[in-house]
């Protein structure tokens, strides 16, 4: 029998690992375990924990220590992770120690969107503010006579387009979960054509499923067009900013944005009520494809007919996350996990 070496007791002895770092101080509240890598949520942060082996699997240093490394600077606090991460944990957490390589690489690609998201938020709460600040300080502000100034964005042009570009990626983050599912043979990136064709033929039979997914690729599309309205711009497909401006009437305009696309176009509407827009429904549909995958998730194996539940807030552990799992007994609906 081969003696155990000192490193291999090291390595296989209980441990106590401390996760996290001084910013977020609060106790773990969940995990999420995937092929890769174990995830602790708590309240402002989510941190990829990491044991020695996995970092020197075949046991050389004995100095290699357990450790954890933030992936993401909020928590359970967050609407976004609740809508996004918890969901996807409440929805198809299997409770095991190992998780299937299709929940695995879901949870994987479901922080990565989580990331987006987050990022998507902030650039669109930055401007937001930009444009706040400047709208108070001009009513705040006293004019003498022939010296008034109209307030202005100077990089207008570049949030508004990073920001349509963020969410072109969070728009890519959303697909991968239905390849995952629809497509896990494509050897390429698919187009949004051939996830749209390989969906409504596995939904063929169940419209109501299916309807979600509908409205997710109307979305996706919508910000597809916008980004490239964007990005490239020609007569009659383009996006189109004006800064604060004077009326005829004297009232002055916040920022104004306006879209020319044969397929979606956009009427002026202000840039505060646009980005505030585009992030809601990113999230709402990151959300929402999330619940329309378990429900396709279940037509092919469901012994149990569990079905995807909406939850009360008074029932929700966490109270962004409004989806759960559940079996109808007697005619009530009873929460799983």
């Amino acid at each position: 029998m081969n003696q155990k070496r000192p490193i291999d007791r090291q390595r296989q002895a209980a441990i106590t690992l401390t996760v996290g770092d001084e910013e977020d101080q609060s106790p773990i509240s969940d995990f999420l375990s995937t092929a890769n890598a174990l995830y602790t949520i708590k309240e402002n942060s989510v941190c990829r924990v990491q044991l020695a082996d996995d970092i020197d699997p075949g046991r050389t240093n004995p100095n290699v220590p357990n450790l954890s490394q933030k992936v993401l600077s909020a928590g359970h606090s967050s609407e976004i992770v609740g809508r996004i991460l918890l969901t996807a944990k409440c929805l198809f957490n299997e409770k095991n120690a190992t998780v299937s390589p299709f929940v695995g690489a879901f949870f994987e690609q479901c922080i990565d969107l989580t990331r987006h998201v987050l990022e998507l938020h902030e650039m669109i709460s930055d401007l937001k503010e930009k444009i706040t600040q400047k709208e108070k300080a001009f009513e705040d502000r006293e004019y003498k006579p022939n010296a008034f100034s109209l307030p202005c964005i100077p990089d207008l042009d570049k949030d508004v387009h990073n920001i349509l570009v963020k969410a072109d990626k969070a728009k890519d983050s959303i697909l991968p979960l239905y390849r995952l599912h629809f497509l896990p043979e494509a050897q390429s990136k698919p187009l949004l054509n051939e996830y749209d064709t390989a969906i409504q033929d596995r939904l063929s039979s169940e419209p109501e499923i299916a309807a979600g997914w509908d409205e997710t690729k109307n979305v996706l599309k919508l910000i597809r067009n916008v980004r490239n309205a964007s990005e490239h711009r020609k007569d009659g497909h383009r996006l189109m900013l004006t800064d604060f401006a004077m009326k005829p009437d004297g009232s002055v305009n916040s920022p104004i944005l306006e879209i020319e696309h044969k397929e979606t176009p956009i009427a002026p509407v202000s840039v505060v009520d646009f980005i505030d827009f585009i992030g809601k429904v990113i999230l709402d549909q990151a959300e929402g494809s999330i619940a329309t995958l378990r429900c396709a998730v279940l037509l092919d194996k469901n012994p149990f007919k569990e079905q995807v539940g909406f939850l009360p807030p008074e029932s929700r552990r966490y109270p962004h996350v409004r989806y759960c799992r559940a079996i109808n007994l007697g005619g009530t609906m009873r929460i799983l996990g």
